[in-house]
Order: structure tokens, then C-alpha cells, then sequence
């Protein structure tokens, strides 16, 4: 129907991801878990996940080395030692994320506003107030799929787009989790952009990873220190429906509690070539992702490689082409690029790079 680009493009086989070290094992250990998860304290939970982290980094040959290659690309001058010890924390912050997914649904679910430290909210007031939707675009960074929930329990329409992966019996207990507080979610695929347009319209809120390409739908551009594929559904999507593109990001404080942080709309360029404005919004988007991610990059919870694999490239007219653009688009939104608030310092180990990250245990 529309070829949106990376979130919403046909689900093709590049684009269903089959989750590293055994699919059916981790949908049997969710099921477990969101039994067990009411019965154990959350201070035990948290520290089985880091022994779980730590066990999967060390045994899990390839993933470790996707990160730690993702890593490399973060702080190229930053020694092998620090590439291991974020490493292993990109691990456990992944295990973290999928018990937080139980527990929201169990046992967090009335208390996630306690849960959460926004910063930057205004931004978001004064997107909703233009009338045209938002576009939230972030990494996935910290505890992503729980923060997501957060402007659905402010009682904000919100959909959040998902990647496809295998199983199907383990896609649709994700999506589950994921819905807990209303958020509704949304397949990638060509049946996703009807929703998507019609919250859009509705001056809703949709909220997408922009830091890993999974359909082939991409430009690219430079990411950190060497060209990298990126998704330009988000900004395809922006630069034809007038909706805000905004940038956020969420760090975990302690393994309970989440800090949100909010910038300022990107002011998209507008200069008549459709292809020049795609790459250089995409750039845009880039550096906001690379100040997110150097934050804590022992919390970009990616373990799939972000760099290794040219993606094919979409000509714009089909990832633009019957996308239907408002009377209304006459000019782009109006923001300024702002940066990432300084993060609490702490203890580091060696050649930490220069954004200090917030404590996550």
C-alpha cells in the first residue's frame, strides 16, 4: 500500500529477526518469569539478571562480538578493556529490559510515573500543541520499551513500531508485554501505515528506534566514525505528514528507575530536492542518536551489528511516493537541535569517552 521505509516497509526476510541464543527458550523463560516475578523481590530479580547478563556475554560467541564491534565504532580510541566491560553491560541491560517487560505488566504497572524522571516534557507539550502528530525518535538505549509506555499512561494516544522476530508465538507474547498500559503496537510491515497515518492525524504519538535499520529501507550516513545504514522511515515520514520529529532517549538511574530526556524538535531541512533533504535530516538524526548513545554505551542495548551489512537502497519515490501530505505542509517544523543535559558523574573504568554515563547498577 505505502512503502514507508524502515519502520513500516514490506517484511521482507531481512527484516524478522531471530533473537540470539535461542528464541523458544526465551519465550519459556518470559512465561516462567511472569509467573514467578510477583513471588520474588525485585532487588534479587535485578541481580539474577546481571548473573544472567554476564553468563550470556560469555557465551554467546557471535552477539559478543557484534557489540563489541558496535563498541569499537562508539570510541575508537577507548582500549579493549573498556570495550569488554561495556559489553558485558549491554548484556545485562538487555536481560534487565525483558524482566522489566514481566514486571510492568505484574507488578509496576500503577507505579511506572514513580518509576520515571522526565526532563524536556515542555517539548513535547508544544509539539501536541502544533496539532500534527509527533514522531518520537530515539535509540535503544536504557530501558526503551518500558519508557515507551510512558505517554500512554499520561493518557496520550501512542503506538510504539516493533521489529518482527521469530517465533511468531514469541513476537505476539512481546507484543503483549508491550501493550500493558495501552500502548498499542505496530508490526512493521505495509499494514502498519494506515494506523500509523490515522495517529498521525489524530495529533497522537509514535514512537520508533532510529539507531538499526531491519528492512533495507535506508540511507548511508555517517554515524560516530565510519558510514552506517540508517532507517529513513522516521524522517520520510516527518518530512511528508509535517509531524515533529523529537528526539528522546532514556537512561536507567538504578535498575528500578528510568531518567527520560527530551530535546528539542529537529528543524528539517526543506530545500526543494527530496533526496538531498532525506540524507541530510538523516544526518541530523544521527548526531542527535550519537549523543544519546555516548551517554552510557553500556546501556545501547543492540546486539546485532550496526555497521557490517550495506543495506539496499530505496529510491525515494517509493518510500515517499503515495504518502498523502496535508494542505497544511507548508513549512517545516520549527525547533533548534539542543544537546544532551550532563549526565552525574561516576567511577569509570579506563578511556571512558568524554560524556560521562549515569550509574545503572
Amino acid at each position: 500500500m505505502v512503502g514507508l521505509a524502515c519502520m513500516v516497509g514490506p517484511a521482507s526476510r531481512g527484516s524478522i529477526t531471530r533473537i540470539p541464543g535461542g528464541s523458544m527458550s526465551l519465550l519459556w523463560a518470559l512465561r516462567i518469569g511472569a509467573l514467578l516475578t510477583p513471588l520474588v523481590p525485585a532487588r534479587v530479580g535485578y541481580w539474577l539478571c546481571r548473573i544472567i547478563g554476564v553468563a550470556v556475554f560469555l557465551g554467546h560467541r557471535r552477539a559478543r562480538r557484534h557489540v563489541l564491534d558496535n563498541l569499537r565504532h562508539v570510541c575508537p580510541q577507548c582500549s579493549r578493556r573498556w570495550r569488554l566491560w561495556h559489553a558485558a553491560r549491554v548484556f545485562i541491560t538487555a536481560v534487565m529490559n525483558y524482566y522489566d517487560l514481566v514486571r510492568i505488566r505484574s507488578v509496576d504497572r500503577h507505579r511506572l510515573r514513580e518509576l520515571i524522571e522526565v526532563r524536556g516534557w515542555t517539548h513535547v507539550e508544544e509539539a501536541l500543541s502544533r496539532g500534527r502528530g509527533v514522531i518520537v525518535i530515539s535509540a535503544h538505549l536504557g530501558n526503551f520499551n518500558v519508557v515507551a509506555q510512558y505517554p500512554a499512561e499520561l493518557g496520550l494516544e501512542t503506538a510504539i513500531v516493533v521489529e518482527r522476530v521469530q517465533p511468531p508465538q514469541l513476537f505476539a507474547y512481546l507484543c503483549r508485554l508491550r501493550s500493558a498500559t495501552g500502548v498499542r503496537v505496530l508490526p512493521s510491515g505495509p499494514e502498519a501505515v494506515p494506523a500509523i497515518l490515522r495517529l498521525l492525524r489524530r495529533n497522537g504519538v509514535l514512537l520508533v528506534a532510529g539507531d538499526r535499520d531491519v528492512t533495507g529501507h535506508s540511507r548511508l550516513v555517517r554515524f560516530f566514525d565510519a558510514p552506517a545504514p540508517l532507517p529513513i522511515g522516521p524522517v520520510a515520514l516527518a518530512q511528508r505528514t509535517g509531524a515533529t520529529l523529537l528526539p528522546a532517549f532514556t537512561i536507567r538511574l538504578t535498575p528500578r528507575r528510568s531518567l527520560v530526556v527530551v530535546d528539542p524538535p529537529l528543524q528539517l531541512v526543506h530545500t526543494g530536492d527530496p533526496e538531498r533533504d532525506l540524507v541530510e535530516n538523516l544526518q541530523q538524526v544521527a548526531r542527535c542518536l550519537e549523543r544519546m548513545i555516548r551517554t552510557d554505551p553500556g546501556q545501547w542495548a543492540v546486539l546485532q551489528p550496526v555497521w557490517a551489512v550495506e543495506k539496499c537502497r530505496t529510491p525515494l519515490a517509493e518510500a515517499l511516493g503515495t504518502v498523502p501530505a496535508p494542505d497544511h505542509l507548508v513549512s517545516p517544523p520549527v525547533g533548534t537541535d539542543g544537546s544532551t543535559p550532563t549526565a552525574p558523574s561516576r567511577s569509570d573504568p579506563p578511556n571512558t569517552p568524554p560524556n560521562r554515563p549515569f550509574p545503572s547498577e
